[in-house]
């Protein structure tokens, strides 16, 4: 069982119990834990006052929960590079958030692939970050499209900070598209 946690609008993806927990500094840091299925978790102190994760609690807010994802992403779109359209399901929209949230957090999980495809070749990485460092040296976007082991497809853009701090001045942000809107090479 995996789940997300949200701390000062912060989303972490967990892929097991003991990972949150360990994750954890005190029981109130995370805003809310949730699983897949929209159930809410809190963090409780056992007997020796170490953490654990509690019993479900009742429903997560999913309304708040879309609204704290979509400042998020416009706070800090270098955390969360993957631009995706919401559905409008909370069913769905969980499983798209657990997803992507994933995808950016654990690296690589076996049988991953993302394919980034530009004109006359497609090549087959890891990770996301891979195919960061491949994207990032690349003179030319327009033309490329990135599929993640999901199949979502994407268009990269490379986005550039006003920042004068040197921490993610150029970054990559990965927009969804739908296949009817990319032309097959």
């Amino acid at each position: 069982m995996d789940f997300i946690a949200v701390h000062g609008g912060i989303f972490e993806y967990a892929p097991s119990p003991e990972t949150l927990v360990c994750d954890s500094e005190y029981f109130a840091q995370a805003e809310i834990i949730i699983d897949r299925t929209g159930s809410r978790y809190p963090l409780l102190p056992d007997e020796h006052q170490n953490l654990k994760l509690g019993p479900p609690s009742g429903a997560a807010d999913i309304g708040w929960l879309r609204e704290a994802w979509e400042t998020a992403q416009q706070k800090e779109p270098w955390r969360y590079p993957l631009e995706r359209v919401m559905p409008d399901s909370d069913e769905e929209f969980l499983a798209s958030l657990f997803e992507m949230l994933e995808e950016t957090a654990i690296g690589a999980a076996e049988g991953w692939i993302w394919k980034v495809r530009q004109p006359g070749r497609t090549l087959h990485l890891q990770t996301l970050n891979d195919v960061n460092k491949l994207l990032l040296k690349a003179r030319d976007l327009p033309d490329t499209i990135v599929q993640d082991p999901y199949q979502h497809l994407y268009r990269p853009h490379r986005m550039l900070t006003g920042a004068l701090a040197l921490t993610h001045r150029h970054y990559l942000v990965y927009r969804e598209k739908f296949p009817e809107d990319i032309p097959d090479t």
